[in-house]
Parts: C-alpha cells; structure tokens; sequence
C-alpha cells in the first residue's frame, strides 16, 4: 500500500506584467536542481506551446522528486500557464531589453510518498518501522513545508511581489 501525504494542495501566483521569462523559467528550474529535486532529464513533464497570431501560450508542468530516506521522498509539483505572451522592448538603467508581457499564473503543490521498499516491507519489520516512521513523518512535513514556501517565495521575490 503506497502512501501519500499531501502537504500543500497548492500555492498559487498570479500575476500580469512584463518580466524576462526566459530568465525566470532557467532560475525556477536551477533552484530545483540545486534543492535536489530534479536533473536535466527528469524535470520537463509538460511543454505546450501555442501561437496565436503575435502571442504565445505556453502550459507547462514539472515533477521534481528527492529521496529523504530509503522509505520516503519528497515531490514538488509545479504548473506554470502563461497566457498572451508578447515580447516588449524595455529600458533598464539606459540599456534596452526584450522583455515578454503576459499573464502569468503558477501553482505548486507537494507531498510525501513511500517508495517501493516501503511496501515490500512484512509483518513485523512494517509494525516496527511504522511505529518509527510516525515520528519521523512530522519533521518531514516541516521540512518539506519550508522547502515548499521557499520556493514560492523565490519566485514571488523574482516577480518583485511581497510575501
């Protein structure tokens, strides 16, 4: 029997503006990869990309996973949907910038999952270790919980939102 436990349903950000999304998406997915939550090769679920007419739609989802222990991991879920995408011209500090304006939303929701050797355990060791495990699942879940928000919070700061 696998087990699940959700800590987040969701955070959510939405917000329209004009940023460089290009830069946000690369600092979005380096904070995973420096977190442990996912390489190159195993982040990307999901790229959609539409064009309508000048604008852009892309829908996209993550699935970063990091192993806490030999019983459990920890997963963030992240769905990022961009809406009217369009590139602007900024001026920054007398430096011109291409920009993209559009309306931006983001979600993301973690949980705790067993791993496969949990559920292989029998009889007497998955008592034992269920009665450990208990403990442990809390310090888990705020651990996980930090992690969670931080993240939220790094891209609020990046969009220049308050927490």
């Amino acid at each position: 029997m696998k087990i699940k436990i959700d800590l987040l349903k969701e955070q959510k950000i939405k917000w329209e503006g004009i940023i460089d999304f290009g830069e946000l998406y690369k600092y979005m997915k380096l904070w995973l990869e420096d977190n442990g939550y996912a390489n190159e090769r195993n982040l990307e679920q999901r790229y959609i990309e539409r064009i309508k007419g000048d604008k852009k739609q892309y829908e996209i989802f993550w699935h970063g996973t990091k192993d806490k222990s030999e019983f459990f991991k920890y997963n963030i879920d992240v769905a990022i949907l961009v809406l009217g995408l369009a590139d602007v011209e900024v001026e920054q500090n007398g430096i011109k910038r291409k920009m993209q304006k559009a309306s931006y939303e983001f979600k993301i929701s973690s949980y705790i999952e067993s791993t496969p050797l949990w559920d292989n355990l029998k009889g007497l060791h998955r008592i034992y270790y269920n009665l450990i495990i208990r403990k442990r699942i809390d310090d888990y879940l705020r651990e996980l919980y930090g992690k969670s928000t931080g993240f939220h919070s790094y891209i609020k700061e990046f969009l220049g939102l308050r927490d």
